[in-house]
């Protein structure tokens, strides 16, 4: 591993969510939906949706996590794909207003608001 993937693994496992990563999924595995609520840097919108991943709990859709802003969105998205060694719009990606970064293979997907309400207006059940 080159220096930098060996810092950004530890500064994920500094994260107050790594501590409670196992807690974390053995709560979500039971539900179709959650909302996640911490502390601003406590690892819920980068760390818990890639344990919900490595748990296998995007085999039946996509692990969203919405952002009031599209700048939020899309940042977010990076710094996710960066952590998991992807481009962003392959197994992590964004979907904003007017740009979507999301493929077939997206699995964490980072979302605005309004996009999340326009998917359920389509889609009320979200099993795409």
């Amino acid at each position: 591993m080159n220096d930098q993937i060996l810092t950004l693994k530890k500064e994920r496992q500094e994260l107050p969510a790594y501590k409670a990563r196992n807690q974390i999924i053995s709560h979500i595995q039971r539900l179709s939906t959650a909302i996640v609520i911490g502390e601003t840097g406590s690892g819920k919108t980068t760390q818990v949706p890639q344990y919900l991943y490595e748990a296998g709990l995007h085999q039946n859709g996509v692990i969203a996590i919405t952002q009031p802003r599209r700048v939020a969105a899309m940042s977010i998205s990076q710094r996710v794909a960066a952590e998991r060694q992807c481009n962003v719009g392959e197994l992590v990606g964004y979907s904003v207003r007017f740009d979507d970064m999301t493929s077939g293979c997206t699995k964490i997907k980072y979302m605005t608001d309004g996009m999340l309400l326009r998917e359920a207006i389509l889609d009320p059940l979200l099993k795409r």
